[in-house]
């Protein structure tokens, strides 16, 4: 299949759960809380038009343990008591781009959101992009299509801007703690090369007087002194 060389293309995705409390222990099978699992398109747009199908693998103790969802909404909501890994495998309309894989803790506690309606639930929302490099032709007329086109976030419990900003500066932060660690050290080990230069100027200098007072002594026992 055709390529196109040295065009890369990112749909941002978020992927992640949200969950509710029942209320109170089933008794028939002691599950707690109602949750879904989700992959979202960042953007407002038909995902479709290069997701073929999601597959979610849940924990081995749900019958059907793996979730195929072939249209949107990729979700899948369930019930249980307990929190668990699961694997988000995402495939493309185009069978020849391989499909890629997330992993998400679903969250059944924590962390928590406000409604406006007042009521609480878990919103555990991750912003990813799916990268693809050099695309195949399908492919790549479709993603152009997308990115030319001037698509709205949707709208998420996370506020995934404020958070890209937080992240940004903690990270200019760390990297300018990481600067300064460095500065000091290579400002410790300039004053260190300098100690060692003028340490070693003075050996040179007491070496060099200890050898001029050993000169001086073997004249002086030799003063006077004739050859037979």
């Amino acid at each position: 299949m055709e390529r196109v060389k040295d065009k890369i293309f990112t749909r941002p995705i978020v992927y992640g759960n949200t969950a509710h409390y029942l209320g109170k222990k089933r008794e028939e099978d002691g599950h707690t809380h109602e949750w879904t699992v989700f992959v979202k398109p960042y953007f407002s747009e038909d995902p479709s038009k290069y997701i073929r199908k999601v597959q979610f693998k849940l924990h081995d103790s749900y019958a059907n343990a793996t979730r195929m969802v072939e249209k949107p909404p990729y979700e899948v909501t369930e019930t249980g008591w307990g929190e668990f890994e699961v694997q988000i495998r995402i495939y493309f309309v185009d069978v020849n781009e391989k499909p890629v894989t997330a992993f998400h803790y679903l969250r059944l506690f924590q962390p928590q959101v406000t409604l406006p309606n007042g009521k609480t639930m878990v919103a555990a929302e991750y912003y990813d992009e799916i990268v693809f490099q050099e695309p195949t032709m399908p492919m790549y007329k479709v993603l152009s299509y997308l990115e030319g086109r001037k698509a709205e976030p949707r709208r998420f419990h996370t506020d995934f801007p404020f958070v890209r900003k937080r992240t940004q500066e903690m990270i200019n932060n760390a990297r300018n703690e990481i600067n300064k660690e460095i500065q000091d050290l290579m400002d410790s080990l300039k004053a260190a090369h300098e100690l060692i230069g003028r340490y070693s100027k003075e050996v040179d200098l007491l070496e060099a007087a200890a050898g001029n007072a050993e000169d001086s002594a073997f004249a002086c026992e030799n003063s006077g002194q004739t050859v037979a």
